[in-house]
C-alpha cells in the first residue's frame, strides 16, 4: 500500500530525523521476519532479516512468535494480520503474507510491529488490519537496520479506515450474534469462525474478519476480562488466540483452551436464550456504533457478569434485558424513556420474554427508530453530530500544558463535536488540567452558548456547580494551574453556564453555598471573582440572583471586618504622590470590593427607608 511507503518506517534508521534535545515522540519498533533456513540451529528457520531494535531483542521475539510467523498448507496463499503479547506483555502486530522462499517453495513473510503496554490498542489494531499497511514488496527487499514507526502516522492510518468499518458492521450482524452467544455462555472460550471463498448475507466475506472482530470489540470492550488477541486468517485454530478465521477445521487438540467453533451460515433451528440474548445485544450496537467499547447492559448493568458461573449470569442478564424491553433504555450513562416502537414490533424490540422460536430472521436489518412528525425547531448549531474521533479521551489525557502542537490538534478535533461528546468527557474525572481548559474553553463557545437547547444548559449548569465551578485542580497529579487562572476560568463559567439560570429554584442551595464561601474567602482572588462575576462582569450583564442569595452576600460583607479584595500588583515607591482629587479618589472606591459592596448596601438601606416613610 502507497501509505506504508510514504512512511520513514522502512527507511533505514540513519535517514531518520534524530536530535538529543528533541521532544521525544512515541514509536514502535518493527521487524522484518523471512525463511533463512535452520543452518544447523533449532527452531522454524524464520530470521529477522530488519529491525529497528536490537538483534538479541530481535531474535527472542522470533522464538516466541513461532509459529504464528509461519501460515503453510492448503488455503495458505493469502494475506492475514496477527495481534498477540510478548511474554513480557509488549504488543506484537504482524502482517504476513505468503511468498517464496530462495528455493521456490512456498513460504511466508512477516511485517511485525512491536509496541509497549498502551500502544497498538485494539481498536487501532483492527483498523490497521483492515487493509494492511505497506506492501509485500517494501517488506521482501527490507534488511539491516530500520528506524522506529511513530505511533501517529499508525493511528492516522486506522483512523482513516474505521468510519467505513462502522459503516459496514450491518453486513456481518449473523456472525457478530453467533459469537456474542458463544461468549455470553461461557466468556473464556476461543472462538474459530469458518470462512470460505462466498459467504451468505451476515457472514464475513475473506477480507471481512476484522469488521466481525471490530463488531465484537465494541459489543464487549473489557467484560469478557481477557486480551484481544486475533488472526484474521490462518489454516489452523490451535494457535493460543482469542479469535481466529479458518477455512477449514482440522481435529482440535484443545491445547490452547475450550474452543467454540463456529460454522459459517448456519443457525441454530431452537434459538437458546444465549442466542435472542445476543440478538437484542447486537441490535443495541448497530444503533449505537458511536459509543465507547462494551454495551451498557455488560460493561454498566453487568460488569462482574463474566466471573459468575452461566446460570447466574444468565439470570441477571434476563432480568436485565427484560427490564429493557418494558420501555427503559441507557444511553451514555443516562436513563431516557424509550419511544413507543410501531406495530407489529419487530423480534428484536418486543420485551425480552416474548421472544420464541420462530425469531429466527437472522439477516434481517436493524430496526431503525420510528421517525416523529415534522416539527418546527429552533436554529441549530453549525457543528454536526460528530461519533467521538478515535482516540479523544486518551489523547486528552495525554496532554500537558506547554505542547503547542498538540493543543491545536485537540482544539480541531473538540470544535465540531456536540455538546454530549464534551459534557462525557467532563464527567470521566480523567482530564489533567490543560485538557479541562480546552473542554470548558470549546463548551463556553458563543456559538454554542446561542444556539445550545435549555436542557443542554441545565446539565452543564449543573455540572459546574457539581464541580464548585472547577475551582479546584482535577486531573493528574503534578500539574500545577495559578489560583489567578482558576479563579478567572471560574468567573467565565459562573457567567455563561450559571448566571442565565441563577433563577431557577434548583440552583438555590447550590448558590448559596458558593457564594457564602467565596465571600468568606480572605484570598485577594476571591474577591476578583466576585468583582467579576457579581460587581463588573466582563459582559457588562449583572447576574439576576435570587433575593434571597442578595441578602447573604450583603450579610457576609458587611459583618466581616475585612472583606476580601482584589489582588492589585504591588507599585514601587516613587516620588511623594499629590493630593487625589476628587475623580481620583471616586474611581479608587468604585475599584475597592469592600467599598463597592458598603455603598451597594448604603443606597438599599437608604431606599429601604424611603419606601417605609411611603407607607
Amino acid at each position: 500500500m502507497s501509505e506504508f511507503q510514504e512512511m520513514p518506517s522502512m527507511s533505514s534508521a540513519a535517514s531518520a530525523p534524530s536530535s538529543a534535545s528533541a521532544h521525544p515522540v512515541p514509536s514502535v519498533h518493527q521487524l522484518v521476519f523471512r525463511w533463512e533456513g535452520n543452518h544447523g540451529r533449532q527452531g522454524t528457520g524464520m530470521k529477522a532479516v530488519a529491525h529497528s531494535c536490537s538483534a538479541e531483542r530481535a531474535e527472542q521475539l522470533g522464538r516466541e512468535l513461532g509459529p504464528l510467523l509461519w501460515v503453510s498448507g492448503p488455503g495458505a496463499a493469502r494475506p492475514s494480520v496477527v495481534r498477540t503479547l510478548s511474554r513480557d506483555g509488549e504488543i506484537l502486530l504482524a502482517r504476513r503474507w505468503p511468498t517464496k522462499d530462495p528455493y521456490g517453495r512456498p513460504s511466508t513473510i512477516s511485517h511485525v510491529l512491536v509496541g509497549a503496554p498502551g500502544t497498538l490498542k485494539t481498536r487501532q489494531c483492527l483498523g490497521l488490519a483492515y487493509g494492511g499497511w505497506g506492501p509485500r514488496e517494501s517488506a521482501e527487499q527490507a534488511s539491516g537496520t530500520l528506524s522506529t514507526v511513530e505511533c501517529a502516522q499508525l493511528d492516522a492510518l486506522a483512523r482513516q479506515r474505521l468510519p467505513e468499518m462502522l459503516g459496514r458492521l450491518e453486513s456481518v450482524r449473523r456472525a457478530l450474534i453467533l459469537v456474542a452467544a458463544e461468549w455470553l455462555r461461557d466468556p473464556a472460550q476461543r472462538v474459530s469462525l469458518l470462512v470460505e471463498e462466498t459467504s451468505p448475507p451476515g457472514w464475513p466475506d475473506r477480507d471481512g474478519a476484522p469488521l466481525v472482530y471490530l463488531g465484537l470489540f465494541l459489543l464487549f470492550g473489557s467484560w469478557p476480562g481477557h486480551e484481544w488477541t486475533f488472526a484474521t486468517y490462518d489454516t489452523v485454530d490451535t494457535h493460543p488466540l482469542r479469535l481466529t478465521s479458518v477455512p477449514r477445521w482440522e481435529q482440535d487438540t484443545g491445547g490452547s483452551g475450550p474452543l467454540a467453533r463456529v460454522v459459517m451460515g448456519r443457525t441454530p433451528a431452537t434459538p437458546q436464550f444465549e442466542h435472542r440474548a445476543a440478538i437484542h445485544l447486537v441490535d443495541h450496537l448497530l444503533a449505537h456504533p458511536d459509543a465507547a467499547a462494551g454495551v451498557p447492559q455488560l460493561l454498566e448493568k453487568l460488569s462482574d457478569g463474566a466471573t459468575l458461573d452461566w446460570a447466574r449470569r444468565r439470570d441477571l442478564l434476563g432480568r436485565i434485558l427484560n427490564a429493557e424491553g418494558r420501555g427503559v433504555e441507557r444511553r451514555n450513562g443516562e436513563r431516557q424513556e424509550a419511544p413507543a416502537p410501531p406495530r407489529p414490533t419487530p423480534p428484536a424490540e418486543r420485551p425480552f420474554q416474548e421472544l420464541t422460536d420462530v425469531d429466527r430472521d437472522w439477516d434481517r436489518p436493524s430496526p431503525k427508530p420510528p421517525l416523529p412528525a415534522p416539527t418546527v425547531t429552533p436554529p441549530q448549531p453549525r457543528r454536526t453530530p460528530d461519533p467521538e474521533p478515535y482516540g479523544l479521551h486518551e489523547e486528552l489525557c495525554d496532554h500537558r500544558r506547554g505542547d503547542l502542537q498538540q493543543r491545536t490538534i485537540l482544539e480541531a478535533m473538540l470544535r465540531p463535536l456536540p455538546d454530549e461528546v464534551l459534557l462525557r468527557e467532563l464527567r470521566s474525572g480523567e482530564l489533567p488540567p490543560d485538557a479541562l481548559d480546552l473542554v470548558l474553553s470549546e463548551l463556553g463557545d458563543e456559538e454554542r452558548r446561542r444556539t445550545r437547547p435549555l436542557e443542554m444548559r441545565h446539565t452543564l449548569c449543573a455540572q459546574v456547580l457539581h464541580n464548585n465551578l472547577y475551582l479546584t485542580h482535577h486531573g493528574q497529579p503534578g500539574e500545577l494551574t495559578s489560583r489567578a487562572a482558576l479563579a478567572d476560568r471560574a468567573a467565565d463559567l459562573f457567567t455563561w453556564a450559571v448566571a442565565p439560570l441563577a433563577r431557577d429554584d434548583r440552583y438555590l442551595l447550590d448558590l448559596q453555598e458558593l457564594l457564602a464561601r467565596m465571600c468568606r474567602d480572605p484570598h485577594p482572588t476571591a474577591g476578583n471573582w466576585l468583582r467579576h462575576t457579581v460587581i463588573a462582569p466582563p459582559n457588562s450583564e449583572v447576574p439576576d440572583l435570587p433575593p434571597t442569595v442578595w441578602q447573604q452576600i450583603l450579610h457576609v460583607l458587611l459583618t466581616r471586618p475585612n472583606g476580601p479584595q482584589p489582588a492589585v500588583p504591588p507599585r514601587p515607591p516613587t516620588t511623594t504622590p499629590e493630593p487625589p482629587d476628587s475623580a481620583s479618589r471616586f474611581s479608587d472606591l468604585t475599584n475597592n470590593v469592600g467599598c463597592v459592596v458598603g455603598l451597594f448596601a448604603a443606597v438599599i438601606a437608604v431606599l429601604i427607608g424611603i419606601a417605609l416613610i411611603v407607607m
